[in-house]
């Protein structure tokens, strides 16, 4: 009768002569009798592996069944005398993140990277950076980081590797505020096309728009040469007509911004930037149906989750909301619940029962009394008060679903008061709200005699304060106010004064005009600083 170590060897020769079935035979007769047997569990685990790699595409599971036997080889006790053991079992987990990669399972091709990396296996440069996008794609920053430092300082053993991992570390750091680093890391990249670059279109283009975009805040020159060598290394695409949008938005050629929004759509309409630019694009041009029609499109950012995905979403202008009870939340930015808290009542009006979730501060301007403009409304402090609904909408969605396209829908009276009683800050003479800690070079210029009260944005959490700040813009006589939540709440409130609009100002800030149907009793001045005389009236009754 043959010994143990025959019948392994008369396997191995029929796996080294491509005999899979034989040898697969053998391997698992083994395995019956002696099922940790390490060579058969390991041999048995890289024959699977080695057919379901082959196969196309490969299948998850089957690598998987092959990674299982050789992690099962690898934990005996004898398996550091076997070096193969350790680099098959790496193979292998590549391998298999490359299934899950392929099959669209990013999580399970991660564990597999993982897996590789606690267990001190060799990553491949590859590897490492799949493995360190996955980490990045699920919030573990630093972790990530790391993985794309250690390629960038690989030198010649990772350079096909070099250039995504110096975008994806550029990403991750824009991600985290820290703008400058990201930009030295794409500052002074060889262009495309020239001996020293990369030759990795893809990445090159990547790097370059992304280069380009850091540069707009500053560099606008600069910006528009990094988005010339994005075309001369990946040619005319949606990402580059959206950035070339983005470069004439910052400069305040907004119409000229949309047309090269559409034109990005026009090469792929489910490009979600895009069609999120266009529609602020249009609304600040006053296209309020086009506008208004794709806003939803934010939730397709990977950071703009929904707050409510137990409720069905109030989805179409068509459907009857009458005797159903309406969720309104005014998700994260302080600018939506002052800006779109005037439609609430028309949802009242359509029978709804309507339920508004907001922080405990803008809780506190919402006047919900007999008589008072949001009389009807639910107000839930978010937080502290349970919600229960049949139907849920997000406040930034309401012009669209109540179908609001014309500019004369927007205002009819102010909507946002201080509670009753609650003191003003005081001041003396006439008083003109402004913005406080606002550096002097954006102080704005107001006529001799009068007082400037700073204004500041309170803590959510503090309805105290936020009544104070409603008292104190209801006692003043104007404001002067920066773009911003403390100039919608004065317009909200119905309150005059003058709003300096930057020229890459939020869609709620009609461009080019003095006058906006939001806010009827603000004046628009756009710029970056504030003009020379203001043209505040101050001798209108406040």
């Amino acid at each position: 009768m043959a010994s143990l170590s025959e019948v392994l060897s008369t396997a191995v020769a029929h796996h080294g002569a491509g005999r899979l079935d034989e040898a697969e035979a053998i391997y698992g007769a083994i395995l019956e009798q002696v099922p940790d047997q390490i060579d058969a569990l390991h041999l048995m685990g890289v024959l699977i592996l080695q057919r379901a790699v082959g196969a196309v595409p490969a299948d998850p599971a089957r690598v998987a069944a092959g990674v299982k036997l050789i992690r099962r080889a690898h934990a005996q006790p004898g398996a550091t005398a076997i070096p193969d053991i350790a680099a098959n079992l790496g193979r292998g987990l590549s391998a298999l993140a490359r299934a899950h990669t392929l099959a669209g399972a990013r999580t399970r091709a991660l564990e597999a990277l993982l897996e590789a990396h606690e267990l001190g296996l060799a990553l491949t440069p590859a590897d490492r950076l799949t493995l360190a996008d996955n980490l990045s794609l699920v919030q573990a920053v630093t972790e990530a980081e790391g993985h794309y430092r250690a390629l960038l300082a690989a030198g010649p053993a990772a350079r096909a590797e070099e250039l995504p991992a110096r975008v994806g570390l550029a990403k991750l750091l824009v991600a985290r505020e820290r703008r400058t680093e990201a930009l030295c890391l794409l500052d002074g990249l060889a262009p495309p096309g020239s001996p020293q670059a990369v030759p990795n279109a893809v990445a090159q283009t990547m790097a370059q728009g992304l280069r380009a975009q850091l540069l707009m805040t500053s560099r606008l020159q600069d910006a528009a040469a990094a988005l010339v060598e994005m075309e001369s290394a990946g040619g005319v695409s949606a990402d580059l007509r959206h950035l070339s949008g983005m470069l004439l938005q910052v400069q305040g050629n907004i119409a000229g911004a949309r047309a090269l929004y559409a034109q990005a759509l026009a090469l792929e309409p489910g490009h979600a930037a895009a069609r999120l630019a266009h529609a602020e694009a249009c609304l600040r041009l006053g296209a309020w149906r086009d506008g208004f029609a794709d806003l939803s499109w934010r939730w397709m950012r990977p950071t703009a989750p929904r707050l409510h995905g137990t409720f069905p979403l109030w989805e179409r202008a068509d459907q009857d909301v009458s005797g159903r009870r309406l969720l309104v939340w005014d998700e994260a930015e302080l600018d939506v619940l002052p800006h779109l808290a005037r439609l609430l009542p028309r949802l009242r009006d359509r029978g709804a029962e309507v339920v508004v979730e907001v922080s405990p501060g803008w809780a506190a301007l919402l006047p919900t009394g007999p008589g008072e403009p949001l009389a009807g409304i639910t107000v839930a402090t978010r937080g502290t008060d349970a919600v229960r609904a049949d139907l849920q909408v997000p406040l930034q969605e309401l012009p669209d679903r109540l179908s609001l396209w014309g500019a004369g829908d927007f205002w009819t009276g102010p909507y946002l008061a201080a509670p009753a009683g609650t003191p003003p800050q005081p001041f003396t003479g006439r008083g003109v709200g402004v913005a406080a800690n606002a550096p002097p070079h954006l102080a704005p210029p107001l006529p001799p005699g009068v007082t400037a009260v700073p204004l500041a944005v309170p803590d959510t959490n503090q309805p105290e304060a936020w009544g104070r700040l409603a008292a104190t813009l209801a006692a003043l006589d104007a404001v002067a106010l920066p773009a911003g939540p403390l100039a919608h709440l004065a317009g909200a409130m119905g309150r005059p004064g003058v709003v300096l609009v930057p020229m890459d100002a939020d869609w709620r800030w009609p461009a080019g005009t003095e006058r906006t149907p939001w806010y009827p009793s603000l004046r628009l001045v756009h710029g970056a600083s504030w003009p020379a005389s203001l043209g505040l009236n101050l001798e209108s009754p406040s």
